[in-house]
């Protein structure tokens, strides 16, 4: 069975609440065929038809008040009583993203006609709603020590939505040679900003405080990416804290691909566990180095 969604996904109040329940009124492999208007495709529909000089106020305006209105506390009330939530303006990431929590799987999508096209098959009931999908500071679960799962902290850096889309955007694009998916489109303007720098971890200082992590130590992985590792390395990983600082900026020739970083992270646990406190000082201060004289930075 299909079910076709004529109105465009923007214009239907309560999303969630509307992609649960078709998502209820479906068995596992049926489909849902629906369209949206992208925040880029709205963004240079406003630009078309706007003179030179207000474009870029117009198109600020139409973010704040669609993207951020909503997203926060205090207006999103206001917002939603002015608007009927209706007219949403939506990223592409988001749009998926919603599509996914509800239980879908995309399996097809394109632009057509100026909207986003999307086909999703359903393969589980929806998943659990999450406030932090929209939250500037996000509260994510992670694999700490002895496989236990440990809650990190991190501004965000992605649309909303993003978390749901892992698996999605590793099958269409794998990692990149620093071990990250490639061709990441869930990142959002901020994160290209606040990455390379590590200003998106800071609020990680609050997991070193709390006894989680540690200044230095191996990434703390989602359990999509632990799952890649070999069981071998997944058992030496959760002997450690996971850190703030990797291993991976430590080493001279920066890793490139999954069994670099592995091996990298296998020599730093490997050593740590023999001197911990020799391990991770010298860790530190290379990694410092690194960063400061060599320019390396994060991606």
């Amino acid at each position: 069975m299909k079910i076709c969604i004529k109105d465009k996904l923007n214009h239907i109040p309560r999303l969630n609440d509307a992609l649960d329940n078709w998502n209820h009124e479906m068995k596992i492999g049926d489909q849902l065929d629906c369209e949206a208007f992208t925040s880029h495709q709205e963004f240079d529909a406003i630009k078309k038809n706007f003179p030179p000089g207000l474009k870029n106020i117009s198109v600020f305006f139409v973010y704040v008040w669609h993207e951020m209105l909503p997203k926060i506390k205090m207006t999103r009330r206001f917002y939603f009583f002015l608007t009927g939530e209706r007219h949403r303006t939506y990223s592409r990431t988001e749009i998926l993203g919603r599509i996914c929590r509800a239980g879908f799987k995309i399996v097809h999508e394109e632009n057509d006609n100026g909207a986003l096209h999307v086909i999703a098959e359903k393969r589980s009931e929806p998943l659990e709603r999450n406030e932090t999908c929209v939250s500037p500071i996000l509260h994510m679960k992670r694999v700490g020590k002895d496989g236990q799962w440990i809650e990190v902290y991190k501004f965000r850096t992605m649309h909303s939505y993003s978390q749901y889309l892992q698996d999605y955007v590793y099958e269409k694009n794998k990692l990149n040679d620093s071990g990250k998916l490639a061709n990441d489109f869930r990142v959002n303007i901020w994160g290209r900003i606040l990455r390379p720098i590590w200003l998106d971890e800071l609020p990680m200082l609050w997991n070193v405080v709390q006894g989680d992590m540690k200044w230095v130590g191996v990434r703390p992985l989602t359990e999509h990416f632990f799952s890649l590792y070999t069981p071998e390395m997944q058992h030496l990983r959760t002997r450690v804290k996971p850190g703030m600082l990797p291993p991976f900026y430590y080493e001279k020739e920066t890793p490139k691909g999954l069994d670099e970083i592995q091996a990298s992270e296998r020599r730093y646990i490997e050593a740590y566990l023999k001197h911990p406190f020799l391990t991770d000082w010298k860790y530190f201060w290379g990694t410092i180095y690194n960063i400061l004289v060599r320019r390396k930075h994060s991606k």
